[in-house]
């Protein structure tokens, strides 16, 4: 199942609250990056400022230097906690028994459904960490890597074998990621769930080619036409 949309941490109450500093810490850095996000989907990373964050979260600008050195620092931080959530959802959907085919349906589907529920998050990891300098790309790179083992066990239900380029995974999956971008970049970040078939096929074909992945494709939605009969 996809992770949980990210919700705004709950402001601490005025005066006194008996609260531990170690809460206190943590419910301010939560809401640190949770107001990053939503000021740079907003506004872009460019015009994004500290005070823009701190006025969204409601910490002060002492505290945020406590935790961060600068903006890009905090944004790094909250996009790698956006690539975690992500990643875990693919992992967690993946991670259930079938093919590989399914395994890679379901992770791609975890995926594309937690973006469309996410659209602030979806402009800050697939558009705006590619404005925010040097280590923010690194870090992108780091993002589209992590998916490669799921990619990788096509290699062992391939009909070409040796055939297959060593950097098959990186290629397809850089395909991927630059539709993605594209459609949030349009504002169709909602719809992204619709190109689950599409995306799908250009994940499988590589390694299945034509003839296997239409199989595939054939196969399960007469399985899903059966199972809808039976409930009927």
């Amino acid at each position: 199942m996809p992770a949980p949309r990210n919700r705004t941490p709950t402001r601490l109450p005025r005066g006194k609250h008996g609260l531990s500093p170690q809460y206190v810490a943590s419910n301010q850095r939560e809401r640190l990056l949770t107001a990053t996000v939503t000021v740079v989907g907003e506004k872009g990373y460019a015009e994004a400022t500290v005070a823009d964050i701190l006025e969204r979260s409601g910490v002060s600008r002492k505290t945020f230097y406590d935790l961060f050195t600068n903006k890009e620092d905090c944004f790094l931080v909250a996009y790698e906690q956006l690539i975690d959530n992500l990643a875990n959802a693919a992992a967690d959907a993946s991670g259930q028994s079938g093919s590989w085919p399914e395994r890679m349906r379901l992770g791609l589907k975890a995926v594309l459904d937690l973006i469309a529920d996410q659209p602030a998050a979806a402009r800050v990891g697939l558009v705006e960490v590619l404005a925010a300098g040097p280590r923010a790309l690194e870090r992108y790179d780091h993002a589209v890597r992590r998916f490669i083992p799921l990619f990788e066990q096509g290699r062992s239900e391939s009909p070409y074998g040796e055939q297959l380029p060593s950097n098959i995974s990186e290629a397809v999956l850089g395909g991927i990621a630059q539709v993605l971008y594209l459609r949030v970049l349009a504002g169709e970040t909602a719809t992204l769930p619709d190109a689950l078939d599409e995306l799908l096929y250009f994940a499988l074909v590589p390694y299945l080619g034509h003839a296997g992945t239409t199989r595939i494709a054939t196969a399960r939605r007469a399985s899903e036409a059966t199972r809808q009969r039976d409930r009927q």
